[in-house]
């Protein structure tokens, strides 16, 4: 006669709590017999047996549903093919959860750098960037429908895509737009790209609402131009920003962002 188990003995020898073993028992994947006199659960070893079995599959990604199903009915290409499609998600998964720790490095290394690089020039090579799309403006709402699917088909935040380019001569700035951009450390000669070995780097402070702040655009153009005379530098015309990090006090935000501005 087989030997008879109680839920509190599968908790001890295995510590499976009473609540789980409940429920599945509801879901069909537990079967005890009933003590008719004190309406107790009575397990025995193919029960024991089957919990195992559930937990084998459940360590492997496989739903309740899933396991139900197999337990009904199953072979080995039904077996292979759920792995199959468990390996695929959980792939994903991984490239996912590696994209949002190289993401938070990132930030955690601009972070402790933030002191010794804020409203300080020093000289820094801009990292290659691919160039897919542009918007006119950061506030031009409208147009981010003709990027969407650009910037949505990078494992990316929104922000880390935009970088602001702006141009200017020794009058002060021509223009700036908006570039949608991905760090690239392989060139495609079909794609367009940026990158230069010299450029004078910063980080500077934007206060949203901006009240007296001077414009951070011409504020970067004076002081800029000020630091290449004083070096003797010449810059190439171009800069380009980028927000890094954002902090939040009293119903307003203050981005850091991160500047470079080639010269030869």
């Amino acid at each position: 006669m087989l030997k008879k188990y109680r839920t509190s003995d599968l908790l001890n020898y295995f510590g499976v709590p009473r609540d789980t073993l409940r429920f599945y028992e509801e879901k069909g994947l537990l079967n005890p017999k009933k003590n008719s006199e004190n309406n107790y659960r009575n397990y025995d070893i193919f029960d024991i047996y089957n919990l195992m079995i559930i937990d084998f599959y459940k360590k492997r990604g496989m739903t309740i549903h899933q396991i139900q199903d197999l337990l009904n009915k199953s072979d080995v290409q039904d077996i292979q093919s759920l792995l199959g499609n468990k390996r695929s998600e959980l792939e994903k998964i991984i490239y996912d959860a590696q994209c949002m720790l190289k993401r938070i490095e990132e930030t955690q290394k601009f972070s402790r750098n933030l002191d010794s690089n804020l409203n300080t020039f020093t000289i820094k090579s801009l990292p290659q960037y691919r160039i897919n799309g542009e918007v006119s403006d950061f506030i031009a709402v409208e147009e981010y429908e003709n990027v969407k699917d650009i910037m949505n088909s990078n494992n990316d935040d929104m922000l880390s895509q935009i970088m602001r380019y702006i141009s200017f001569d020794k009058n002060g700035v021509i223009a700036a737009k908006m570039l949608i951009v991905d760090t690239a450390e392989v060139k495609n000669e079909n794609d367009n790209y940026l990158h230069y070995p010299k450029c004078l780097y910063t980080v500077v402070e934007e206060i949203q609402p901006q009240d007296e702040q001077e414009d951070l655009i011409k504020k970067m153009y004076r002081v800029s131009s000020e630091y290449a005379n004083t070096h003797g530098l010449r810059l190439l015309g171009e800069a380009f920003a980028m927000i890094r990090l954002i902090t939040y006090k009293v119903n307003k935000t203050k981005a850091y962002i991160e500047i470079f501005i080639p010269f030869e």
